[in-house]
């Protein structure tokens, strides 16, 4: 690794942004001999509450990139599945129902995990690392991009990187979103996070749902001896300080398992919580040569399922596929072409991933329909196989989540009829927000392609 104050020599790649997207694709591409400027304002530790569960298709990337050896060192946590609460109910659904497999998913301090890739990433030779803040992308008289200006952290001189292409993956709030993609940015909710310190979780290795609150929220080990609490608080204002107190006290302690009170208490006095907006924004790249868009800074779903860095490395693994697959960076409209097909075919890669977490985000927010999923997936079977190998990134095939969607809510109205609540206005407003809650997704997501191609993760 570099580290120098002039950038006259000129880059494969310059990436903006050494995030989870950024330094895992520069640790990837770096050993192959590819020439990488890796720009950051700050490389040190991040405090985060989401992105702090990968599923089992997310390992499996990793280990498809050769760097599961980036999970170990810092106490991150296996995952074996989930646990549902609803009221006096409880049951668990394992990633292996058959035994035939060995998926885990991993807990994970966030943090901690996105050091661990930059180190990796910072030991390859061929990565100069930068410290700024980048301003702008530059363009020649064709318009094609070839590099960034950017500010230097400590001298603050504005300096230039010149490259063949550039990557930005600088996340959520994008400096370039705007000119290079025509998708929209919503707020669904807030997440309050909470560090849970000692807590015997009833499942151990497992993520626990909790469905009998007003609003849904999960907890996860992320090290050996703390858990993550994510408390949804609905809306697209962020709540004040005593509106997330009044949150808690109301909708999350009276629904708690006892084993969680009092770490609960203990972090609430210690005023330990952290809030994040959870976005929504489905991928509608602008396509522009020399510059390419990944993970975060281009498509968003909620993080309720823990889909995040499952479709990051499906985005770092698809693009370094694509790249790799030339013979060198000397072709401006061979990597042009490259960008574009990476673009489509992280549609199907994603497509599942990005529906499941926000329809059901929409479902948990739903008090008939988050009765029927726990009824539906407490049948075991197909009810919870299919439904467990979505959520992990390991099945991409829509016709199966879409299956799976209409039938729970085709068990909703089953339970309407048994309880004799069954009228045209209530089969209305179930079916009317089951629409709701699938179609808008569905548009933005899916594709031709996601119904013709191979959907099981290898």
């Amino acid at each position: 690794m570099h580290t120098t104050s002039e950038h006259n020599d000129l880059f494969d790649i310059c990436i903006v942004g050494a995030g989870m997207a950024g330094a895992t694709i520069a640790t990837y591409l770096a050993p192959r001999g590819i020439k990488i400027a890796l720009i950051d304002r700050d490389y040190a530790e991040k405090r985060r509450i989401v992105g702090e569960l990968l599923q089992p298709g997310a390992v499996q990337t990793l280990k498809k990139m050769g760097l599961e050896h980036l999970l170990e060192g810092f106490d991150a946590q296996p995952i074996y599945g989930y646990a549902l609460f609803n009221k006096d109910s409880e049951f668990s659904i394992e990633y292996n129902q058959d035994k035939s497999t060995n998926y885990r998913g991993v807990g994970l301090h966030n943090g901690r995990f996105l050091q661990k890739i930059r180190e990796d990433a910072l030991k390859q030779p061929s990565i100069t690392q930068i410290h700024g803040t980048v301003s702008e992308l530059i363009e020649d008289e064709n318009h094609v991009v070839t590099g960034v200006k950017y500010k230097e952290k400590h001298t603050r001189e504005l300096k230039t990187v010149n490259a063949k292409l550039t990557i930005t993956s600088d996340g959520f709030f994008s400096s370039f979103r705007k000119d290079l993609t025509n998708n929209v940015k919503t707020v669904t909710s807030f997440f309050v996070g909470i560090i849970l310190k000692g807590c015997e979780l009833p499942y151990p290795h497992h993520g626990h749902v909790f469905l009998s609150a007003p609003t849904p929220f999960i907890c996860y080990p992320i090290s050996s001896t703390e858990s993550r609490l994510l408390i949804d608080f609905p809306g697209d204002q962020a709540p004040k300080k005593e509106t997330v107190k009044h949150h808690i006290e109301n909708n999350v302690i009276p629904f708690l398992p006892k084993e969680f009170r009092h770490c609960l208490d203990q972090a609430l006095r210690e005023n330990d919580y952290k809030i994040m907006p959870n976005h929504y924004m489905p991928a509608k790249p602008v396509l522009k040569e020399g510059v390419v868009l990944l993970g975060d800074a281009l498509n968003m779903r909620h993080p309720i399922t823990g889909g995040g860095l499952t479709a990051v490395f499906n985005d770092v693994y698809l693009l370094s596929t694509h790249l790799l697959a030339m013979p060198d960076f000397n072709d401006t409209k061979l990597i042009h072409e490259k960008v574009n097909l990476y673009y489509n075919d992280r549609y199907h890669a994603n497509t599942n991933v990005n529906i499941m977490a926000n329809a059901l985000y929409g479902v948990m927010s739903n008090d008939l329909l988050k009765q029927s999923v726990f009824e539906y997936l407490r049948k075991g079977g197909d009810n919870s196989g299919g439904p467990i190998s979505l959520l992990a990134g390991l099945n991409r095939n829509p016709t199966i989540l879409i299956k799976h969607f209409f039938s729970v809510a085709l068990l909703c109205l089953r339970n309407l009829f048994k309880a004799h609540k069954m009228s045209l206005t209530n089969a209305f407003y179930v079916i009317k927000d089951a629409f709701c809650i699938i179609a808008p997704l569905a548009i933005n997501e899916l594709r031709p392609s996601s119904f013709l191609k191979k959907n099981i993760h290898n």
